[in-house]
């Protein structure tokens, strides 16, 4: 198995004394990969979950913290507990949230965990069944980084039976997860009833799941350095550039916005988006959840908030009328000293109090030539659609449309009265 320890030094290029996590179960997965890993130069330490769902859980423990006495690592122990809903998704997130602590805590920057090839030709199965992208059908990765954080997989070549065969032969303790033979989950019917016929057919088959595995890697790896070339802005899609794009890289640029705001990707979703950011319409969204939007707005496309209104209507009072944690709009009636920082708005007869709203179907501006849409506004001027939403519209009591922040101020009422305001906004609340 020296293959797979010159694997880490020649295609990962782990230092020789970078400090690793090692996720280890008790499995004979995991305990190979620590017999492995401890022949090496790496400073590692092992970390062990309890789910409090097996009484075999404790026995599990006490295997691994043992061992790891035995050959003086550090052994860090979590328990998790899931209450409820998909066990195995909320179990998997909770697991990486521990992994990272104690990355953290031990200033490593490598995670290592024991998946193997059966592992890898499931996940293929799964990915295919669920719908994904490039990547997603590829079903892991040998090594993939996320922020200052490294996650290797050693054994993704390494079939469980050649697994076996190795704790076998080294006399290397480890103890079954009696859950794997349970039909309750996607992932050990596929073991149990379709990997099985699959096997049949091809003796080979393995391999060449692997072989797939590292050609489809290839390829998106090579699509996404070719994406990164061209998004110089990480943030946004200039779509100007994107129109000429070969499709292949236009589907991994709205991928790549999509994995940085983590969301679950499908084909489906990616091809949706690209139809919208292919159509001539200025503006258009795509909803991807409760809270954002995929959004194009002219010659830019991003992922955005989506802007949620505190309240519907709020009547302006004399002195500051607080609109959001991070807005103040002050209004003074008759103020006999306004400084610069006020607008002043002049008329003859309005009905008072003021209300302060966003905008509504069917808002119009009096100009001294006529009327005008606030929507043809917003057009004309280029407003992007999640700003317009956000914008103050100030009224009086009738529907007058008075003022819009930063783009209109009404002209057209006289100039008997004045009052004055301001609206103020920082960054942070």
């Amino acid at each position: 198995m020296q293959q797979i320890i010159d694997r880490l030094n020649t295609e990962v290029k782990i230092p020789k004394k970078a400090k690793c996590i090692v996720s280890v179960s008790g499995g004979a997965d995991s305990m190979m990969l620590l017999f492995l890993l401890k022949q090496t130069d790496y400073q590692i330490e092992v970390v062990h979950f309890n789910h409090l769902k097996r009484e075999q859980s404790t026995d599990e423990a006490d295997l691994v913290k043992s061992y790891c006495e035995q050959n003086n690592i550090p052994f860090h122990y979590y328990f998790i507990k899931v209450d409820e809903g998909n066990f195995h998704h909320k179990a998997h997130k909770l697991r990486i949230h521990y992994l990272k602590e104690a990355a953290k805590v031990t200033k490593s920057t490598y995670i290592f965990t024991a998946h193997h090839l059966d592992d890898l030709f499931e996940n293929v199965l799964m990915k295919i069944t669920r719908g994904s992208n490039l990547l997603g059908y590829a079903g892991m990765q040998l090594a993939h980084k996320e922020k200052t954080i490294h996650y290797v997989k050693p054994l993704l070549y390494t079939t469980k039976q050649e697994i076996l065969a190795f704790v076998k032969e080294n006399q290397i303790p480890f103890l079954d997860d009696e859950s794997n033979e349970e039909n309750n989950y996607l992932r050990n019917r596929y073991r149990h009833a379709v990997v099985p016929i699959m096997k049949q057919e091809n003796s080979n088959l393995l391999n060449q799941i692997g072989q797939y595995n590292m050609q489809v890697t290839k390829a998106f790896k090579f699509i996404r350095k070719t994406t990164l070339s061209l998004l110089t802005n990480k943030k946004e899609i200039d779509l100007s550039t994107f129109q000429t794009l070969d499709p292949a890289i236009q589907e991994d640029m709205i991928a790549y916005l999509l994995e940085a705001h983590h969301f679950n990707i499908s084909y489906d979703m990616i091809m949706h988006i690209k139809e919208m950011l292919l159509q001539n319409k200025p503006n258009a969204r795509y909803q991807l959840s409760e809270t954002h939007f995929f959004t194009r707005t002219y010659k830019k496309a991003s992922i955005k908030e989506i802007f949620k209104k505190n309240v519907d209507e709020i009547e302006v009072k004399n002195g500051e009328n607080k609109l959001t944690n991070v807005a103040i709009f002050t209004f003074l009636n008759n103020s006999n000293t306004p400084t610069e920082e006020l607008e002043k708005l002049c008329y003859n007869k309005l009905a008072f109090p003021f209300i302060l709203r966003h905008r509504k179907n069917g808002d119009k501006l009096a100009y001294s030539y006529g009327h005008k849409k606030l929507k043809d506004l917003f057009i004309n001027k280029k407003v992007p659609m999640d700003k317009r939403d956000q914008l103050w519209v100030l009224t009086d009591q009738n529907n007058e449309i008075l003022w819009v922040q930063d783009f209109y101020l009404n002209q057209t009422l006289g100039d008997e009265h004045c009052v004055y305001f301001n609206l103020k906004e920082s960054k942070h609340a």
